[in-house]
């Protein structure tokens, strides 16, 4: 049930990372005419979106993502990197109210994709089909469309002035041969995640007028009249709009449009100005970082839909077969604090640590002989006083393995407990314990 809470959690981290690189590409870059760059940007800046959050973990309050390992020349351990988050179990009910608020609000959007999709399936299939080299023409004898592409058809009216075809095939073709179709699939399922983002909705509206500005260029040139295909898209503009997957040769901003024609390509320093995404994706990257935004970002992904009186963590007796275990939930586990001033810390700091652990971890002679090596993760509370309590595997490797991670965890001496306004309080953190054997006694991978 948590998994909804990280898919959430990464949707913040995603929307940061997206605000930080759309803002100066919109500043600077979205009136160059470059049309074809700003294209390759903006698909960038989707990949960075969306691949950033899923490579670099959230750097926590007060822990920098430090990694240490130390191994034997037979057998050893490595102490993985450290995360820590503060917040309730299952999530506090502010944060569990938005988690529903975020999955009603996915729900519509997805809803209002298929809707758009089955809209277009059911045009193309009333429609006249004639098979042609590439493509299918689509012949509709609706009126209330201009002409579209999407997904190998191009739509037109029925009623469409014979003069008008060139152009009008010219520039759908466009669409069909750059793929614009795909772009924009890809654009509209992340705005179903991160719909809530107004910048997931504008990037669309980006992607699609650059797409239209490369149709556009196409259509010149070809040679054809540029008055003439002015008028026809003055003429289109009053068509019905089509839903935001296809490319529709009425797309809004028909000013602009017809401005960007007349306008100079853009130089060396125009294409240099894409540079600025670079120290921008940095920036992103650092408000990701910052104490505050991490931990409701770790918080948001430590939350569960449904509030339980119990945890229950996987144990796996091997590598096929699974088992659970159930605890009860203490009442002091439910009063541990979302955000704090001053994060808790182990005695001496993270490097303290990390040498504590390498001394005390013993490789159980079990998991040994049965080859078994793989990463337990162990979720622990930091009390008030320091005291390490309600330790759980949240990532099994086997009972063995497991039990030795938990023994370590436990008997940690006393931390320096969290600060909020001045008082201690309790707060939680997630620690990755690997095992690992030499490679020829390694028989199983977790």
């Amino acid at each position: 049930m948590t998994h909804m809470g990280e898919l959430m959690s990464f949707t913040l981290t995603s929307g940061i990372i997206l605000l930080s690189m759309y803002l100066p590409y919109r500043l600077l870059l979205a009136g160059e005419k470059q049309h074809r760059l700003n294209r390759v940007i903006l698909l960038a800046i989707y990949m960075a979106a969306i691949v950033i959050p899923l490579v670099r973990p959230v750097a926590l309050p007060g822990i920098s993502g430090i990694e240490a390992g130390a191994a034997t020349a037979e057998t050893g351990i490595a102490i993985g990197r450290l995360s820590g988050g503060l917040t309730e179990h299952s999530g506090t009910t502010w944060m569990r109210v938005l988690l529903w608020i975020y999955i009603a609000g996915a729900a519509v959007a997805l809803a209002r994709l298929v809707w758009a999709y089955a809209r277009l399936t059911v045009i193309i299939w009333n429609g006249k089909k004639i098979k042609m080299e590439g493509y299918t023409l689509v012949v509709t004898g609706n009126k209330n469309f201009s002409p579209f592409s999407w997904r190998g058809y191009v739509v037109v009216e029925k009623t469409s002035d014979a003069t008008e075809y060139p152009a009008i095939m010219i520039h759908e073709m466009r669409h069909l041969s750059s793929c614009h179709d795909i772009d924009l699939m890809l654009a509209q399922l992340y705005a179903v995640l991160v719909w809530y983002n107004p910048v997931s909705w504008l990037m669309i509206d980006e992607l699609k007028t650059v797409h239209e500005y490369e149709a556009d260029e196409a259509v010149i040139a070809s040679g054809l009249n540029l008055r003439d295909y002015q008028m026809l898209l003055i003429k289109k503009a009053v068509g019905a709009r089509l839903p935001s997957l296809a490319n529709s040769l009425n797309h809004s901003k028909l000013q602009k449009r017809i401005t960007m024609m007349y306008q100079s390509k853009s130089r060396t320093a125009g294409k240099l100005g894409s540079l600025v995404l670079v120290p921008a994706l940095a920036i992103g990257i650092a408000v990701v970082s910052i104490p505050a935004v991490a931990s409701v970002i770790s918080g948001a992904s430590e939350t569960t839909l449904l509030d339980s009186d119990s945890k229950v963590s996987k144990i796996s007796a091997n590598t096929e077969s699974v088992a659970e275990m159930r605890t009860s939930a203490p009442a002091s586990y439910n009063k541990v604090f979302t955000t704090v001033e001053k994060p808790a810390e182990f005695p001496g700091g993270i490097e303290a640590m990390m040498k504590w652990l390498q001394y005390n971890v013993k490789y159980p002679k079990e998991a040994e002989k049965a080859g078994e090596q793989g990463k337990a993760v162990v979720k622990f509370t930091v009390n008030k006083d320091g005291s390490i309590s309600n330790a759980t595997i949240i990532k099994s490797v086997s009972p063995s393995i497991d039990k030795e991670a938990l023994r370590v965890v436990t008997s940690m001496p006393k931390w320096k407990p969290a600060e909020n306004g001045g008082k201690k309080v309790a707060c939680w953190f997630t620690l990755p314990v690997s095992f690992r054997l030499a490679p020829d006694k390694v028989t199983t991978k977790k």
